[in-house]
């Protein structure tokens, strides 16, 4: 098993059967509608669905055809991930509990056809709505057509679907904490949206890209991207189906490795804040501008997955008794949960540095390029001066002897996407946001020491340090595809890289004192 030099020991918990919890008794017999199964955070969902929730009905898969391969063929191939060896262990019988329905956000109505939603509607119980254009579909910057269609229209297609889902009990939603980032005290409950989103949908549907390009940065300048901005627009969408729709919102903040389950540290997700981590553990993304003090509101996706699972637990309990047919006993309005880390455990954008330069160290890769380093600095002059020495002169001098050699030079081209990924990011460092989390704690209060053990979302149990040390080796293990055991780089090769890293230092430093003296004496 690839990588199992970091999870057999280290990171699977012991399998052990134990008693019924009652989220496990909520979820027994149920049928679920998943959309975005195969992406980072859905891996994790149907994971843990079929390892803690064995009694289940069916999972609806939705999944487009992606890269030559059929729907069929990509869960398939989404088993065979050391990811889903424990559960195969705990629950042998799994494959038939998932159907795959063939769909696409990106399309009306989801894309799926209508025979198979005639035949499908009266068994869905539950609908989480994962799927989501994100900044990394093949650029820091996903397009507004795109985002629309697939962020804001995929939603209310699916809404208006369920209303022919005569059992269904609970929609949970996924958003995002920066949905609102223009206020500065955020509380778990709908925001107005400045612009309707039927108007932003018919936008999206009927003018031509190019127009819409050119509206973009007006239409989002409150928002650090196109997908929170439409992340607050589906919010609204939510909002407006009313009562009769048992929904809730989940925001989590930016989503990371997992933190326990079922193996620590594991991640496939190569966002841009991901992305900078590992170019950062390399050595060869150095330098971030943005404010040291914002915390990062980070979240391990384990434990978002389980806060997901007993919301929609809640949302099924409440739909349980009913008065009639039509209206349900307890209904009332979408509840929201803020879940963002500096509620439990706050890390800083300047502590999650510390903690990946600390962390890296201690799990040496062959592949460096530098002395792993990591600064976040306030001033932009500072910024520039810094990755011109630490990112630009040496991807030009590397790319320079790589076109000697005869081969086709790349680091500066990746230093381009770097910089293009850290100049979003710093749209987020720049957020002193307070995120209010009573829903969260309500709902955490509502359960059994049992299910507080096996559905764990209480992030002030984390200690970063230990997070860290497991995220990065699941960086290298899982992404960068370097067992544990493959030696890393000598001592020679680590005190030249340091030598190289300090005298670049000290050339920085010289340069600022000149300018400062030539400036301002």
């Amino acid at each position: 098993m690839e990588g199992g030099d970091i999870f057999i020991q280290d990171f699977i918990n012991d399998l052990q059967e134990s008693p019924e919890s009652q989220i496990q008794n909520g979820f027994r017999g149920s049928c679920i509608l998943i959309t975005g199964g195969t992406g980072f955070v859905g891996k994790v969902l149907v994971e843990k669905l079929l390892r803690s929730c064995r009694d289940l009905s069916t999972i609806y898969l939705v999944v487009r055809p992606l890269n030559g391969r059929n729907p069929n063929e990509r869960v398939k191939e989404m088993f065979v991930s050391p990811f889903f060896d424990r559960m195969k262990i705990e629950n042998p019988t799994y494959r038939s509990q998932v159907q795959v329905v063939r769909g696409d956000c990106f399309q009306p109505n989801i894309g799926v056809d209508e025979a198979v939603l005639n035949r499908i509607a009266s068994k869905i119980n539950a609908v989480i709505h994962l799927a989501a254009a994100t900044s990394t579909d093949n650029h820091p910057y996903c397009t507004l057509h795109t985002a629309v269609c697939t962020n804001v229209r995929a939603t209310r297609d699916l809404i208006v679907l369920t209303k022919r889902f005569q059992n269904l009990k609970a929609f949970v939603y996924v958003s995002s904490v920066f949905a609102n980032p223009s206020i500065l005290d955020v509380y778990e409950q709908f925001y107005n949206s400045p612009i309707p989103t039927s108007t932003v949908i018919q936008m999206a549907e009927t003018l031509p890209d190019y127009i819409l390009n050119r509206m973009t940065s007006g239409l989002v300048s409150d928002w650090p991207d196109v997908v929170t901005f439409t992340k607050a627009l589906s919010e609204q969408i939510i909002q407006s189906a009313g009562p009769e729709l048992p929904a809730c919102v989940i925001r989590p903040g930016f989503v990371l490795g997992t933190a326990n389950e079922p193996i620590a540290g594991w991640t496939n997700d190569l966002n841009n804040l991901t992305g900078c981590a590992l170019g950062s553990g390399l050595g060869l993304v150095r330098v971030f501008y943005g404010p040291s003090c914002v915390n990062a509101e980070i979240v391990p996706v384990d434990m978002l997955v389980n806060l997901l699972l007993v919301a929609c637990w809640d949302l099924i309990g409440k739909r349980t008794d009913v008065v009639n047919e039509e209206v349900p006993k307890d209904a009332e309005n979408a509840l929201i949960y803020n879940y963002a880390s500096s509620n439990y455990k706050p890390c800083s954008w300047n502590q999650l540095g510390e903690k990946f330069f600390k962390n890296e160290k201690n799990v040496s890769s062959p592949n460096f390029f530098w002395m792993p380093f990591y600064y976040v600095t306030n001033s932009i002059f500072i910024y520039w001066v810094m990755t011109f020495y630490l990112h630009t002169v040496p991807a030009k001098v590397v790319d320079l002897f790589i076109r000697l050699i005869g081969k086709e030079p790349r680091l500066n081209e990746f230093y381009k996407r770097v910089h293009a990924a850290a100049k979003h990011l710093s749209s987020y460092q720049q957020m002193h946001v307070r995120y209010h989390n009573h829903n969260v704690i309500n709902l955490m209060n509502k359960l059994s020491p049992r299910d507080k053990m096996l559905f764990d979302f209480d992030m002030s149990t984390l200690s970063w340090d230990a997070y860290f040390d497991k995220y990065l080796k699941g960086l290298r293990v899982y992404l960068m595809g370097n067992p544990l055991h493959m030696p890393g780089p000598n001592n020679n090769t680590l005190n030249r890289l340091i030598t190289i890293h300090y005298n670049f230092i000290i050339s920085i430093c010289v340069v600022i004192v000149m300018y400062t003296i030539f400036f301002y004496c």
